[in-house]
């Protein structure tokens, strides 16, 4: 009984510590296997994935943001400016249209 009442008091802590609060971007990208790089920039923070084809979603801190996706040829890098993320929420900025 003492070891049932360790595991529940165990599971409590562990899911009350564990935050489900996560602030990012996410987005997609037209053609879906055009971008090599996502980076984000703002301030000293830098933050960069390679992204799964076609969509994204990166961990950052709240602030605004540049958003550089970085393409693959023939296609041209792409740039969003000002994008901004709260505490806890995902800012979703849509579809990122690659040219070439």
């Amino acid at each position: 009984m003492k070891n049932l009442i360790g595991v529940i008091i165990t599971i409590v802590l562990i899911t009350s510590f564990a935050s489900n609060d996560r602030s990012g971007i996410q987005g997609t990208i037209d053609p879906p296997e055009g971008a090599k790089r996502i980076w984000a920039v703002s301030g000293k923070d830098t933050v960069s994935i390679i992204p799964a084809p076609g969509s994204f979603i990166m961990d950052v801190k709240p602030g605004s943001w540049k958003l550089v996706v970085e393409a693959v040829l023939p296609y041209k890098n792409a740039e969003r400016e000002s994008i901004l993320v709260m505490d806890g929420q995902i800012t979703d900025i849509g579809l990122i249209k690659l040219t070439d």
